[in-house]
């Protein structure tokens, strides 16, 4: 990683020294660079002068009023990162930008297809001046193939690609994986292929590219496509919505269900979690123990509704946490359903330290989810977002950058 004067001294991490050029613009993208940078690696964003990343303008805002520096999506996505104000479709700009790949590792960039080529910074263009550096690719369907140049929101890639036929109640029509789950999914995967062209490059000394296409990472088993799939190809069946579809293995019964003060999330896998579920549900009426132990194929309407019956009037008297430890203590996956707040001030990872807070310039102290995994030298949060433009000065004087030539592209808007 290359420091500044300004920059505080970190500890080593396991990705320091790598060098990321951020040219990502929506969250698939930004969530595959926060890995690297959250982890150690320098980051470099790179952003449209005056308006910047597309995630600045999603939000939520606090109190719905739009600012840029103040997005929640924005803020989460790019932790530890730099900023740079660069318009790289202005020829002085391209060559900046050059200058940047030539000291790289990776570039990730989430353009349509050809867009980079069109500006003259396909992959060639970028290895031209730096054959060691790799360049992941995130689009919607790919850079090749007939929907190559289709456009898709998440909604459009889950149905393409993902389970959402198998997703939801039988009686209603698919539902859609709630906010930007099927996003964040893949990103993650562009995170692998990136690592893993920065171990070809490391072994070889030559960058790769890999060609990250979100429906066919939501059609390849991220989810349960992929199981779906294989399951309907031997059995003939397309997979149903409902929580006794045969493309669940050996759930005998799942899914949330209302109590109290909230939901809990049910899951029985076998016979003995569905005679334990009896145990617990039947509130003294030995009959209806009886006829349910043992019973966890159920038939008719009529068994169906005085199972339910049973089930729903018990969890109505009862909390979910009161439910969640009663189900441990008979060894029954039952869970509580925690809301946000619940989640934040869990005694759990307030004792693991799973929230870190910081302060930002403009948004004020943050709280950020913590590392998602422990390990020696692993995640740490150096810095919040950027502001848009933040480090262009810095970055300009490590490329060596003149001031004349600064102000040059300052009047042409291309920093």
């Amino acid at each position: 990683m290359t420091e500044t004067a300004s920059d505080p001294v970190l500890p080593r991490q396991v990705l320091s020294g790598i060098r990321v050029i951020d040219l990502t613009r929506t969250v698939a993208g930004e969530f595959c660079t926060k890995i690297f940078a959250d982890f150690g690696a320098e980051v470099i964003k790179v952003e449209r002068p005056g308006t910047g990343s597309l995630t600045r303008w999603e939000g939520p805002f606090p109190d719905d009023v739009i600012d840029p520096e103040r997005s929640a999506l924005f803020l989460h996505l790019n932790t530890n990162k730099r900023s740079i104000a660069l318009d790289f479709e202005n020829s002085a700009g391209r060559e900046v930008l050059l200058d940047l790949t030539a000291s790289a590792d990776l570039v990730v960039e989430s353009f349509r297809p050809r867009s980079l080529e069109r500006h003259g910074l396909g992959p060639s263009e970028l290895q031209e001046v730096n054959p060691r550096v790799s360049v992941t690719r995130i689009s919607n369907f790919g850079q090749t193939g007939p929907y190559r140049d289709h456009e898709a929101t998440s909604i459009v890639l889950e149905a393409f690609g993902g389970p959402m036929n198998a997703t939801g109640m039988k009686e209603r029509p698919p539902q859609r994986k709630p906010g930007h789950l099927a996003l964040y999914t893949v990103g993650r995967f562009a995170a692998v292929a990136s690592m893993g062209n920065l171990m070809w490059a490391r072994r070889t000394g030559k960058g790769a590219m890999a060609d990250v296409a979100a429906a066919e990472v939501l059609l390849s088993g991220a989810d349960r496509r992929a199981a779906y799939l294989l399951t309907g190809a031997y059995s003939g069946e397309n997979a149903p919505r409902g929580h006794r579809s045969v493309h669940r293995g050996s759930a005998t019964f799942t899914g949330p269900f209302p109590c109290r003060d909230g939901f809990v999330m049910i899951y029985v896998t076998t016979a003995a979690f569905w005679d334990r579920l009896i145990d617990l549900i039947h509130d003294g009426d030995e009959d209806f123990r009886s006829y349910f132990r043992g019973r966890q194929t159920l038939d008719t309407p009529e068994e169906w509704s005085r199972f339910m019956d049973g089930l729903l009037g018990w969890l109505a008297r009862h909390d979910k946490v009161e439910i969640m430890t009663e189900a441990e203590a008979r060894r029954i996956p039952v869970t509580a359903i925690l809301d946000v707040g619940e989640v934040f001030h869990h005694e759990h990872y307030r004792e693991r330290g799973s929230f870190v807070s910081a302060e930002h310039p403009r948004a004020g102290s943050l709280d950020y989810p913590g590392a998602p995994w422990r390990m020696r030298d692993g995640w740490a949060l150096g810095s919040t977002a950027p502001l848009l433009g933040a480090d262009t000065g810095d970055i300009l004087d490590e490329l060596g950058v003149p001031q004349q030539r600064r102000a040059v592209l300052r009047a042409e808007g291309v920093i």
